[in-house]
């Protein structure tokens, strides 16, 4: 993934490119310091930047839905291949219903 400064859009900017119909997808991916949304405006990718500068890191799904979700786009692809969720690095245990068929 490319991440460079001129691949990232500023949300102010993203506003307007969705309200002109420019964007024509989403998805998210694993980046190097969490998730990051990708849109493709025409035929380039841009990534989503903070209102502060540089890139949006998510550290989880929700977080990336609904930031799309606040800018009108319900439908995007998830690709999270080599995304480790932080619940996974902090050793939760799995779900109460895994749990029981485990001991079966």
């Amino acid at each position: 993934m490319l991440t460079t400064t001129a691949h990232v859009v500023t949300p102010k900017v993203f506003k307007e490119l969705i309200a002109a119909g420019l964007v024509t997808s989403a998805r998210v991916e694993s980046g190097d310091k969490g998730l990051v949304t990708v849109v493709r405006v025409g035929m380039n990718e841009r990534i989503l930047g903070a209102a502060r500068g540089g890139v949006r890191y998510f550290q989880s799904l929700d977080g990336a839905a609904s930031a799309l979700q606040s800018y009108g786009i319900m439908r995007f692809e998830v690709d999270i291949a080599h995304w480790v969720p932080k619940t996974a690095v902090r050793g939760y245990k799995s779900s109460p219903a895994a749990e029981a068929e485990s001991e079966v």
